[in-house]
């Protein structure tokens, strides 16, 4: 037998193997005599424990089989149970050969019997039904009353004498019949207009037999000690409040008001029941064990759970698209009972687990919150119908914040649920994360109703911006004087109240935690208070009316003011501050845009910032997460000062062509700059991330030249150098490549612009002296490879080559051309060299297939049109049969040509 481990008398917290002198949470001494005392007390209470759950356990497993026993037929012996014998009849041998020798039956005798009940009492019914509406009329106003009299009055006086006679399920039959015929007398004695029954309106007739028969089968059923009409009544029950709302005129708000008040009757009936030890005994009694006592009883609380939760539904819909004051009022009843309700069970059962107890304030919050909402959305101005509901919610969430905090040490429920102890959070635990919950989802949804409105005005000069700047004509243009720019006062303030609860739940958070110990929701706090409060920063000088100009100084400023700060305090936290600098930059980009000299004032300032803010935050001493903020704001700078020359040029009214060589001279700066930061210490990160951003602006200014080809020659011979030039850096010695491709590249674009028509007379002397100059440099450095030493000059003359071919009719361009490929690729394979092998190859097989292209044309011409089809199909076959063969061989082929210098 395995020994706990012990644990604090006074708090329970865990002490180890070696109890210390003190418990390190209470601090309660746990030496001396008194302890020693206490820890003998202890141990024999948890002893009687132990014991008294055993006896319990016991218990019930002897009174479950003396039920059983109690209920089989005489004659039937009933299993012994553990430490019970089961006694044999008088004066029988229980002969017949056996359990062995008996035939299999598919089902057993109960079941069998269950089955014959069920069918007859359905049958008795119906016959009752059908002798009521069919053959009513054949009687006197006597013979009527007497045959239903007398049938109702035996079908419930039968159960009595029949559970004497241990006749238990015939009885719960006879009662269920019984029942059924107390509402057909009720149909009966209306139909027949008994004491005047058939001038009282339908539905409030119904409402009051249904009640009535819901409380009497529920006292029948309890007195006779049977069970199924207790859950019966119970469900019952549901329709007189349903029937009365409809006699009262079925509003909306009546329903509501009835669902919820049988819910609160529910519950009342259903603590009572719960709350007593009679009680309890009783139900234990009827239902055989206290596990399926408890099964019952929960699943009428779920029932009487989920109706409320309809009535809530209801009642909280009629309040919020309520036509008028009057009506928004006469939705307070359902509502008010709702939050009595929930209050109740969340303080008053204290037996329910913790998180029903929650649920429960919480719908009394939701429901609060909704009648105050609704109600003053008649009385406030138009338009703050969302903070009707937005104050009240982030009140009532920072008072739960505090209570949370206050009772912090209880946070956390035991895990069995259940009553209380000295481990399970008090009744004001449950309140205050239930109405914290509930207020948070509330202040949210006001959130999410008011944000397109918030959204629209984020995004106004984002608009105005796209129009500017892809507006042709530069006069039409819309200025940020013919446009205005409002926000109204409710959306600003159902932010600002997000943002202030958000702060000031992060605050308690970190205070309950500790400074020095911050958690995730803490963090998480911390950080979604920010896209938040910068918005609602930002938007209060819209709202306020202030010219465009002042709010983009505004958001600009702050901008500045939190790069300063990241500057300045680098011991504090960094992710936070992050995502306000990306929150407020961001939004003085977006709305910069509506104006094409803000455009260029915040571009430049921003880049200028952004250049400092990397390099102070790349310091050798620096952080990791400050270094990756160092990256990110050079490459920013970098990209602030392309747009800043894009926007340039536009504003000029340059051409593309034009404004390509502002972005491309920020593109070589850019490749300066990361040259000179990566001989400072600590800065080579940062230089990398300026280097490829500049190479990003570069392949832009490529693309602003493509429609112009004078201009992409000499843009790409300018490229073409500077890389040459980066290729002086020992790092980076494979941008001599890039460099050359460059070169060749605009050299081959000024020749089409020439209209050559045979590209080899300028292009074979460059490929002589690149072959040559290769060849030295690899005779010179044996470990230079072999494209950077001859794939430049085989491609000067090969590629121009290859394209005049497909464009030239003649035959000796591509003979010439192919001979030139077939020792090319000879001379690779001999010499064992990548390049020309490559190279060649690829070129042959083109010329190839140019000159064989006008024979497959007429070939494909001449065959029928299943030809292809069937070869095609065929040769798929072939590769495929043969396909792990191909690989082999292709991977070999790819090792060879690797290894290749």
């Amino acid at each position: 037998m395995s020994m706990e481990p012990p644990v604090c008398p006074d708090c329970g917290s865990p002490l180890g193997s070696s109890p210390p002198a003190r418990c390190t949470q209470c601090q309660l001494p746990l030496i001396g005599p008194d302890a020693f005392a206490l820890w003998q007390v202890t141990g024999e209470l948890r002893a009687l424990d132990a014991r008294r759950q055993w006896l319990v356990q016991r218990h019930a497993e002897l009174l479950t089989a003396l039920r059983r026993r109690r209920d089989a037929p005489a004659g039937v012996p009933a299993p012994a149970s553990a430490g019970i014998p089961a006694f044999a009849p008088l004066g029988g041998s229980g002969g017949g050969g056996g359990a062995t020798g008996a035939r299999r039956r598919e089902f057993s005798a109960p079941s069998a019997r269950t089955a014959l009940l069920i069918v007859g009492g359905v049958l008795v019914v119906v016959a009752a039904l059908v002798f009521t509406v069919v053959s009513w009329g054949r009687l006197g106003i006597g013979g009527r009353a007497a045959v239903l009299l007398a049938l109702t009055a035996c079908a419930l006086a039968l159960p009595g004498p029949l559970r004497r006679r241990r006749l238990t399920a015939t009885a719960e039959a006879s009662a269920a019949v019984g029942l059924a015929l107390v509402l057909l007398d009720g149909y009966a004695a209306r139909q027949a207009g008994l004491a005047g029954l058939d001038r009282v309106g339908t539905a409030g007739y119904w409402a009051m037999l249904t009640a009535l028969t819901a409380l009497g089968a529920m006292a029948y059923g309890w007195w006779l000690r049977l069970r199924l009409p207790l859950p019966v009544g119970f469900l019952m029950a549901r329709l007189p409040g349903l029937l009365g709302a409809a006699a009262m005129g079925g509003t909306a708000e009546a329903y509501a008001t009835a669902i919820i008040g049988t819910a609160a009757v529910d519950f009342a009936a259903l603590y009572a029941l719960t709350a007593h030890a009679s009680a309890n005994a009783g139900l234990r009694d009827r239902w055989g064990s206290e596990r399926t006592a408890t099964t019952l009883v929960t699943a009428a609380g779920a029932l009487s759970g989920g109706w409320a939760l309809l009535g809530g539904v209801l009642a909280v819909g009629q309040a919020v698209v309520a036509p008028s004051a009057a009506e928004a009022l006469r939705a307070w009843v359902p509502l008010g009972l709702l939050v009595l309700l929930g209050t109740a069970l969340c303080r008053g059962f204290r037996r329910l687990p913790f998180a029903l107890r929650s649920g429960g304030e919480g719908v009394a919050v939701v429901a609060f919150v909704v009648a105050v909402g609704a109600g003053s959305r008649h009385v406030i101005p138009a338009g703050w119908a969302v903070a009707g509901y937005a104050i009240p919610a982030a009140v009532i969430a920072v008072w739960a914040a505090v209570c949370c905090v206050r009772i912090g040490r209880w946070a956390t429920p035991a895990r069995g649920g259940g009553a209380e102890g000295p481990h399970t959070p008090p009744r004001e635990a449950a309140a205050a994360l239930g109405g914290l919950i509930a207020a948070s989802t509330l202040l949210l949804l006001s959130g999410v109703v008011a944000l397109p409105e918030l959204a629209q005005a984020l995004l106004r000069p984002v608009v105005h911006g796209v129009a500017l700047w892809g507006n042709g004509h530069p006069e039409l243009a819309p200025t940020p004087t013919s446009w205005s720019w409002r926000l109204a006062t409710a959306p600003l303030v159902v932010l600002w109240l997000c943002a202030s609860v958000l702060a000031a739940m992060a605050a308690l958070r970190a205070r309950a935690v500790g400074d020095g110990h911050p958690d995730r929701l803490a963090n998480a706090l911390h950080h979604a208070r920010v896209p938040a409060a910068v918005p609602a920063l930002l938007l209060l000088p819209v709202a306020l009316g202030l010219p465009y100009g002042w709010v983009l100084a505004a958001a600009a400023v702050a901008t500045a003011a939190v790069a300063v700060d990241l500057m300045r305090r680098r011991e504090a936290a960094l992710p936070p501050r992050l995502l306000a600098l990306a929150t407020t930059g961001a939004l003085a980009l977006l709305w910069s845009s509506a104006d094409r000299v803000a455009v260029l004032a915040v571009c430049g300032s921003f880049a200028v910032a952004a250049g400092v803010l990397a390099h102070v935050l790349a310091a050798p001493t620096a952080r990791p997460g400050e270094r990756a903020t160092a990256c990110g704001a050079g490459a920013f700078a970098v990209l602030a000062l392309g747009v800043e020359a894009i926007a340039s040029g536009v504003t000029a009214g340059l051409p593309s062509q034009v404004t390509a060589f502002l972005v491309l001279a920020v593109a070589i700066a850019s490749a300066g700059a990361a040259a000179v930061w990566q001989r400072l210490p600590g800065r080579a990160q940062v230089s990398t991330a300026v280097e490829g951003t500049g190479y990003a602006l570069a392949s832009v200014t490529l693309s602003l030249t493509l429609h112009h080809p004078t201009a992409l020659s000499l843009v790409l011979a300018v490229t073409g150098l500077a890389g040459l030039a980066i290729a002086l850096r020992p790092d980076r010695r494979h941008a001599a490549l890039a460099g050359t491709a460059l070169l060749i590249a605009s050299s081959w674009v000024r020749l089409a612009l020439a209209g050559v028509s045979s590209p080899e007379a300028y292009t074979l002397p460059v490929t002589a002296a690149a072959l040559v100059i290769g060849h030295r440099r690899r005779t010179s450095t044996p470990a230079t490879g072999s494209w950077p030493a001859y794939g430049a000059g085989l491609s000067a003359t090969m590629l121009p080559s290859l394209v005049a071919v497909w464009s030239d009719e003649n035959w000796v361009r591509p003979l010439l051309l192919g001979v030139a490929a077939l020792l090319a690729t000879v001379i690779g394979a001999r010499t064992r060299l990548q390049a020309p092998l490559v190279a060649g190859t690829g070129v042959l097989v083109l010329v190839g297939l140019h000159e064989l292209a006008p024979t497959v044309v007429q070939v494909l011409g001449l065959l029928p049109r299943w030809v292809p089809l069937a070869a095609a199909g065929l040769l798929l076959l072939l590769l495929g049969a043969t396909y792990e063969k191909r690989i082999g061989e292709a991977r070999r082929l790819r090792d060879t040509v690797r290894g290749m210098g």
